[in-house]
């Protein structure tokens, strides 16, 4: 699928993708079906947004270093009186080092929870118990939250990246990688959709139709879609994803009780062939243009004398084309 210049603009896709995954609702059906096969172990009355903000201060004897990083959703699971944190970070393109990025992120929101027990043992005047505890600033029986970070890809061509921090390294004996601490990357895709169990309609609608887009099979999403309504905001964003504003036309008909979605999408599937037969055209205007080139060639016309008719691209083009020709003769 060729993508169109969108309106909008990164930071704008970036505000509707995040405040979509905002949504309790949305954000535990994501989890469920990417870590636990769509079981409902993740609850959304159980989220709470926490700040995403996992900056953290860095500190030895001779070095002192603020690292400053941003996530794109974050929030607290809670388990009776415990919690976990649970991460999502949303890329449109592959991340060649994304299990590095997203194991800096976990590292250092155990950093700032770090940083914040030794605090508040400052603060309420404890004392440490043992030498031990005095060096590190905590006690034996403090206890950190575990934080589990998702990559949701929206890409139109599947992840090519690392999957696990080993797949980063050097090739390393049977020893070392017995002894090397690995950190997997947990991945969820668009293409892969059909591998989910989803059990939210507005999920499961933003993964298959996206998916079918790409692959530009509207019979599919006629399939699934003929007699069923998608929330208009699904399809804004489905529009922001794919790079297909025509869609963003549909919600605002939609909300006005205009054109159908089926509707919407055999418009979109008549341009997808108007562009095909354009491309067609245009295809064939450069094949004819090439094979003329040949033929003035063949005939002894110069190279300056053939410029003035066509540009330099298309010269080299035919001049290429006619040496393959001669050689597989």
């Amino acid at each position: 699928m060729n993508k169109q210049v969108h309106n909008k603009g990164s930071s704008s896709k970036d505000i509707i993708l995040k405040t979509f995954w905002r949504d309790n609702e949305h954000f535990a059906d994501l989890f469920n079906a990417a870590l636990f096969n769509g079981s409902q172990i993740i609850k959304p009355d159980r989220l709470v947004e926490i700040d995403s903000d996992t900056s953290a201060i860095i500190k030895s004897d001779d070095y002192n270093e603020s690292i400053k990083r941003n996530r794109d959703v974050v929030k607290k699971m809670f388990d009776g009186v415990e919690f976990t944190i649970l991460g999502l970070e949303i890329q449109d393109k592959t991340h060649f080092a994304m299990p590095l990025r997203t194991m800096t992120y976990d590292t250092l929101g155990y950093i700032k929870e770090y940083n914040n027990i030794k605090k508040q043992h400052k603060l309420n005047n404890d004392s440490l118990p043992s030498s031990e505890s005095f060096l590190s600033g905590i006690t034996a029986d403090d206890r950190f939250h575990p934080i589990i970070t998702l990559v949701l890809y929206y890409g139109e061509t599947l992840w090519t990246g690392p999957l696990n921090l080993s797949d980063m390294m050097v090739d390393m004996s049977s020893y070392m990688k017995s002894l090397f601490s690995d950190y997997h990357l947990n991945l969820i895709q668009i293409l892969d959709s059909d591998k989910y169990t989803f059990y939210n309609d507005d999920v499961r609608n933003l993964f298959n139709i996206t998916k079918n887009i790409y692959k530009e099979d509207i019979e599919a999403i006629y399939s699934q879609y003929q007699s069923d309504n998608v929330d208009p905001e699904v399809i804004e964003l489905i529009s922001v994803i794919t790079d297909t504003p025509q869609l963003l036309e549909l919600c605002s008909n939609h909300k006005n009780g205009g054109n159908t979605m089926c509707n919407a999408f055999r418009n979109l599937e008549a341009q997808w062939t108007e562009r095909g037969k354009q491309e067609g055209r245009q295809e064939g205007i450069a094949c004819e243009k090439i094979n003329s080139i040949i033929t003035m060639l063949e005939l002894g016309i110069t190279k300056e004398q053939i410029l003035t008719k066509y540009s330099l691209e298309e010269f080299n083009k035919a001049e290429e084309s006619l040496l393959q020709n001669r050689v597989s003769q």
